[in-house]
């Protein structure tokens, strides 16, 4: 995660448990700090790993996107890979990609609650990401990016009311959809 505080830009690392952060560490460059930042509750293990401006990184590295570089934070989160496909199968690598999904529905719900936006970034460069983490093999895999800040209007985006085309479809009544076969449906 890419987060900006007074002014500077750091990176920090969440897991979703201890023992994930223990196999993260072993994984990414040892120079990192993996120091809990002041005023982090201890039950949370989100630990600043480096200092310094990395909206230009976060940009790069989303595909060039200014969205993540010129939020409040971005993030790109990263699945424990290799492991889980080995002891699960390969059914799993659907499952990686929803809990991404679920925990970007979150970021959004939580976003609109505190009076900003967010949005997920769908294209990202993965072997950029890992070698910027020092992630070395498919032991971890970056699935899914995500940025939060405020709101911009992009005049390029449409927004319609919801359902406006299906207004416009006349609804079949029961009687009908009961007692007629497809064939005499009307194209």
């Amino acid at each position: 995660m890419l987060g900006t505080h007074d002014g500077m830009t750091r990176a920090y690392a969440l897991g979703r448990g201890s023992d994930q952060v223990a196999k993260l560490k072993g994984c990414k460059h040892a120079h990192f700090a993996w120091q809990a930042p002041p005023g982090c509750p201890e039950s949370l293990p989100l630990y600043l790993l480096e200092r310094g401006d990395a909206r230009q990184l976060a940009t790069q590295l989303s595909c060039r996107q200014d969205i993540a570089g010129d939020g409040a934070f971005s993030l790109g989160m990263l699945a424990e890979y290799q492991a889980s496909l080995v002891a699960r199968g390969p059914w799993f690598y659907r499952r990686l990609f929803w809990e991404a999904g679920a925990i970007g529905q979150v970021l959004y719900l939580e976003a609109e609650a505190a009076g900003v936006r967010s949005t997920g970034i769908g294209c990202f460069f993965d072997d950029p990401v890992h070698q910027v983490f020092g992630l070395k093999d498919l032991a971890f895999q970056s699935l899914y990016h995500f940025t939060v800040g405020g709101y911009v209007d992009d005049p390029r985006l449409t927004t319609l009311p919801p359902y406006e085309a299906a207004s416009k479809v006349p609804l079949a009544t029961p009687e009908v959809v009961l007692h007629s076969r497809p064939q005499d449906l009307k194209q």
